[in-house]
């Protein structure tokens, strides 16, 4: 196991261990919450599209929020900041059991979770560097994306599912409720620990200052500039598979859309997998490097979503993967059980994305900016999806799930050699650490 014994006393930093506990229960929340109401999305109107356009509803508010609210996180105090986005959150889960039923209000709701995220989830990133060392920082980084995994395999593959089957929309809408003021509780208790210096070392730049600092590294350090752009592509792709899962689950599966448990569920296990190989490869390659190699795993994950009905029919004929035995036996199709099998390395991939771009932020940047670095993270990846978003639920009404995932995949190749190559876009070579990082070394 790559997390070695000196990572797991991780645990024994109370702030870290509460910080860990307030994102677990939120992020079970949050999980189940998104994935009931595309779920709903998908049962009402029958369209790929529709299920684009509750994605959008979730993104547009990062496109004008992020990198301003990335900047108070930096600023604000993290006992207010992390606690009173915890309780708003409460607030609009409480408002999705009593409009649950209505499509435009799930919309407006999606809209204000992912507004209220855009101040939390800097601050909750940020955090990190301020309670463990430098040298704890790629297992923090793993652990925290552990609760990532957990949270989307108990919110996704767990709670969300069974609640929906036996009793409803509105009881996961209560259950997110209870969990995100469970959340608001621990992360208040935790954020009380913080001393006065420490918050106040987070409100020494202005706030205009505190914008262009993000922008700042990205434009003088080339390794923080590649970790932003593979992660922002992954991320797209991330949410192009998320847009068209409920409908590749229909069309291609042959199963209901309330059954994507069946590649949701195996991605977690890949993330979680992606977790605990992730801080040994990037103590031995570096950041940056396993950022890359986590794109290059997601695009090969979605060309084999893609041609999932060729590779089917591949492994039956040149390897013995017990398959036709699964099929013949259990009952399960051979196109299903291989979709399973390549959304694991999707969630290893995705893993391998977000902790090593995490852990060149936390590496790259001072303590008191990476709360905007990781917002305008977000805000570049949510502007620049907006437009292929739309072509994506478009086409795939059109052309169908499996050349979409293809025709997305493609792009997704183009672009990154675009960015990484062009001479016109990014610095030329990585700063010496120290030069962007002014963190004492204990």
């Amino acid at each position: 196991m790559a997390l070695d014994i000196e990572d797991v006393r991780l645990l024994r930093n109370p702030r870290f261990r509460r910080l860990l506990e307030a994102r677990l229960a939120g992020q079970i929340a949050q999980n189940a919450t998104l994935y009931t109401l595309l779920i709903l999305v998908v049962q009402d109107t029958e369209s790929s599209f529709q299920s684009t356009l509750l994605i959008i509803s979730y993104t547009l508010p990062a496109m004008f929020l992020a990198i301003p609210a990335g900047a108070l996180a930096d600023a604000l105090p993290k006992r207010l900041t992390l606690t009173t986005g915890l309780l708003l959150k409460t607030a609009v889960a409480g408002g999705l059991v009593l409009f649950s039923g209505d499509t435009l209000s799930i919309f407006l709701l999606a809209a204000a979770l992912s507004a209220v995220s855009q101040l939390y989830s800097p601050a909750e990133s940020a955090t990190v560097t301020g309670i463990v060392r430098r040298d704890q920082l790629p297992a923090a980084n793993a652990l925290m994306v552990l609760t990532l995994v957990l949270g989307q395999i108990l919110g996704i593959a767990a709670i969300a599912p069974l609640l929906l089957r036996t009793v409803g929309p509105s009881s996961v809408f209560l259950v997110a409720t209870a969990l995100f003021a469970l959340a608001s509780y621990i992360i208040g208790w935790m954020a009380s620990d913080f001393s006065r210096e420490e918050e106040a070392a987070t409100r020494r730049a202005g706030f205009i200052n505190a914008m262009q600092e993000g922008f700042r590294v990205l434009r003088q350090d080339r390794h923080a500039y590649l970790a932003i752009v593979y992660l922002t592509i992954g991320t797209m792709l991330l949410k192009v598979v998320v847009i068209l899962l409920p409908q590749y689950t229909h069309d291609v599966l042959r199963i209901s859309t309330r059954d994507t448990v069946f590649v949701a569920a195996p991605a977690a296990i890949g993330a979680g997998a992606g977790m605990l190989f992730a801080p040994l490869v990037i103590r031995r390659i570096g950041g940056w490097r396993v950022v890359a190699a986590g794109l290059v795993l997601l695009l090969l994950g979605m060309l084999g979503l893609g041609l999932v009905v060729y590779v089917r029919d591949f492994i039956e004929s040149n390897i013995n993967l017990g398959i036709g035995f699964v099929e013949r036996e259990v009952g399960v199709s051979s196109v299903i059980t291989v979709s399973m099998l390549l959304a694991i390395p999707l969630g290893f991939a995705y893993s391998l994305l977000s902790i090593g771009a995490r852990v060149v932020m936390n590496e790259r940047a001072a303590p008191e900016t990476q709360g905007r670095l990781f917002a305008i993270q977000i805000a570049l990846g949510d502007l620049l999806s907006l437009v292929p978003l739309l072509v994506v639920g478009a086409l795939a009404d059109v052309a169908g799930v499996r050349a979409t995932l293809l025709a997305a995949a493609a792009a997704a190749v183009l672009a990154a050699a675009y960015l990484t190559f062009s001479r016109r876009l990014g610095p030329g070579q990585p700063l010496p650490r120290q030069a962007l990082d002014t963190r004492p070394a204990g």
